[in-house]
């Protein structure tokens, strides 16, 4: 129970915070005030303010609101609402991942802080921490109760990140015959983009929950230590070619304005062919892993070296179309600049 009072505190700050952005954005007052020299209004009013076209800051006012209520009956009624703990672990490990993204985007997207953001993304993280530690004894149970559905939901997610992950290169292969990507072309890959981090973020979330009751077994396992890289590779490669490569070439290829350095768009058309195939290997990887017999045999080393060979073919592929697409002889953006 103490766990849920600190919750609940935190969880009221969050709010209280979530509240004053929303209402700071809605209503054009006065500027932000930003602690720490930050520049929180150009991150609050960037293209990321959103997320399937919900803003930012009524998700954080939905779960912080849903968080206070559902600990603020635990704490009132130990016996009579223990079993919300196992839905509030999950939303609060959904929204420390949530966290995370939204930090990557100011840091290496925007490259532009937001003090309040970065404190929401430290409440974010206590809770989560706090609800992992204090949960253990009511989630690790039912989570074993559960394990057969975690297990299919999990497999399901995979496969519909790798399904999505597989349109986005095809559809980009297709989008680039005319060495141009349109406004609808491109709001075609944001949508698939968002859509793969929801499946993402799903299939980590049930890999988490089938990774708890049994830590022990899986920490000696090679199979999955070889997925865990797998699927860290997917996360941080997914990462810089969705949030910060593929941006650049779409606001040039529709005369959106973008400054650049002379060479820097040639530069990221050659890291989108790098990173792009190094996604559909990773993918496909973790889906084989995944897919594989409890008892299959596999030695971590030996993945690691196929893994790696294939990311090697995969990427001299896709340096062969872009340089297939360099030589063509009509003009494009991508390659004059």
């Amino acid at each position: 129970m103490i766990e849920s009072l600190f919750i609940s505190i935190f969880a009221l700050g969050g709010l209280l915070l979530a509240l004053y952005l929303y209402n700071k954005k809605q209503t054009h007052q006065q500027p932000f005030i930003c602690p720490l020299r930050g520049n929180c209004a150009e991150v609050i009013h960037s293209e990321f303010s959103k997320f399937l076209g919900v803003p930012v800051e009524l998700i954080g006012i939905t779960y912080y609101a849903g968080l206070l209520i559902g600990h603020g009956l635990v704490v009132a009624s130990p016996v009579l609402f223990d079993w919300l703990e196992p839905s509030l672990l999950l939303a609060s490990t959904i929204a420390f991942l949530f966290s995370l993204y939204l930090t990557f985007i100011q840091l290496v997207v925007l490259k532009k802080i937001c003090t309040w953001c970065l404190f929401s993304a430290a409440l974010c993280l206590s809770i989560f921490l706090i609800a992992i530690v204090g949960g253990r004894e009511v989630v690790l149970p039912i989570l074993l109760e559960f394990r057969p559905i975690i297990l299919v939901l999990h497999i399901l997610f995979m496969a519909l990140g790798l399904g999505a992950a597989t349109l986005t290169d095809i559809f980009f292969l297709r989008f680039l015959r005319d060495l141009r990507i349109s406004q609808e072309e491109s709001d075609v890959f944001s949508t698939l983009s968002q859509f793969i981090w929801f499946a993402l973020c799903l299939m980590v979330i049930t890999g988490f929950a089938l990774y708890l009751p049994q830590a022990v077994s899986y920490n000696d396992s090679p199979k999955f230590l070889a997925k865990i890289i797998v699927v860290s590779v997917i996360i941080v490669n997914g990462a810089f070619l969705n949030l910060s490569i593929a941006p650049k070439l779409a606001k040039i290829t529709f005369a959106q304005p973008h400054k650049h350095k002379v060479g820097e768009l040639v530069l990221a058309r050659r890291f989108a062919f790098v990173l792009g195939p190094i996604s559909i290997v990773s993918w496909y990887s973790a889906f084989i892993l995944g897919s594989l017999p409890a008892g299959t045999e596999l030695s971590l080393i030996s993945f690691l070296k196929i893994y790696a060979l294939m990311l090697l073919i995969a990427i001299t592929i896709g340096q062969f179309f872009e340089h297939r697409l360099r030589n063509k002889q009509f003009p494009s953006p991508w390659i004059t600049n």
